[in-house]
């Protein structure tokens, strides 16, 4: 089960807007705006996966990125 709190609603909704204003070419504050609060549960996949990687790999060496992202997914 996704984590949908406050927190963690905002996160996914921001890296939401960041992908769709990269690929349509608009800037971020704009495509945020248009953003609806709540979006789809691959961002708030997306979102835990960025926070985990955030907390848990502040020391760990690329490698290690690919088994905790791997870790996440299963």
């Amino acid at each position: 089960m996704l984590d949908k709190s406050t927190v963690d609603q905002e996160l996914a909704r921001r890296l939401c807007a960041a992908f769709i204003s990269y690929q349509l070419g608009v800037g971020v504050a704009t495509q945020y705006k248009k953003t609806p609060e709540d979006v789809g549960d691959l961002w708030y996949f997306l979102a835990a996966l960025a926070k985990k990687l955030a907390t848990e790999s502040q020391e760990a060496s690329y490698g290690d990125l690919q088994h905790l992202a791997t870790e996440m997914i299963q």
